[in-house]
């Protein structure tokens, strides 16, 4: 009886190892098949200024992440801040883009979401390289947690839903997901093959290192200065302008922009910006 009921809780987990996945995967995709809710597609025509230039079939690709995302995130609002259906939807729509050329969710999960009413502070104790710790006080737009948390001013994404100036901390933000995907946030999101690792560095590590030395030198930088803090800081920024000002980066540094180019698998310089 004993070995009886071994084999069978055995038994039992590995069917549930391979139901719930299964059925996971089947429910997600009948989502990505339903038509995408019509004030959904009004919200995101009416307040994001991306969204009407996008191709039709990115588009599409893009509703059907977004209802993937829809069901599958949990938001919660801070500071008092309620957190509507349509924050939601414009918070999702431009995650999802970053899925919209691959085809399939890069994400390991998907982060849970927590929404300030505007910049919020973030203080504690932190430790330089030499060991010494010190009390920071710091006000932030957005934070990306490696527990598979976004932490995220509506503020100010509604100051990015509204124009085109080279920023999107949603991007931004989910881009350091992307990157966290191994443990790490250090600017190489985990990729397949090694060659693609190496093709990745030469690209990136040049152009950092030419930001880097602009700004040593007080020169005017190409893309936004914030992306010399650190290699993560670097592939949350460019890609941020891949995405909304995609001339600008590639003037800047050709190779990132093509290399960003295989990464998402879409090329934003094709769509009719109007920047």
């Amino acid at each position: 009886m004993a070995v009886y009921l071994v084999f069978a809780l055995a038994a039992a987990i590995v069917i549930a190892l391979i139901y719930w996945p299964l059925r996971r995967l089947r429910r997600r995709r009948a989502l990505a098949e339903r038509p995408l809710p019509a004030r959904w597609e009004q919200w995101l025509r009416r307040r994001w200024w991306l969204y009407p230039h996008l191709p039709g079939d990115v588009r599409v690709r893009l509703h059907r992440q977004l209802q993937v995302m829809m069901e599958a995130t949990d938001f919660y609002g801070c500071n008092g801040l309620t957190v509507t259906e349509p924050m939601r939807v414009l918070i999702l729509a431009q995650a999802s883009l970053m899925n919209a050329g691959s085809g399939h969710m890069q994400w390991s999960g998907f982060p849970v979401v927590l929404v300030y009413p505007e910049a919020f502070v973030r203080e504690g104790e932190v430790m330089d390289e030499l060991g010494l710790v010190s009390y920071e006080r710091h006000e932030l737009l957005g934070e990306s947690w490696e527990q598979g948390k976004v932490v995220l001013s509506w503020a100010d994404i509604e100051q990015d839903l509204a124009r085109p100036d080279g920023h999107c901390l949603v991007v931004h933000e989910y881009a350091h997901q992307l990157d966290g995907r191994d443990g790490v946030m250090d600017g190489t999101p985990p990729m397949p093959e090694p060659s693609q690792v190496q093709r990745w560095a030469r690209a990136m590590t040049p152009a950092f290192d030419d930001l880097c030395d602009r700004l040593d030198r007080h020169e005017p930088p190409p893309i936004d200065p914030y992306a010399a803090t650190n290699p993560g800081e670097f592939f949350a920024v460019v890609s941020e302008h891949f995405f909304t000002c995609p001339d600008l980066l590639n003037d800047a540094y050709p190779d990132v922009y093509r290399e960003l180019e295989h990464f998402y698998r879409l090329q934003p310089r094709r769509w009719n910006h109007p920047v």
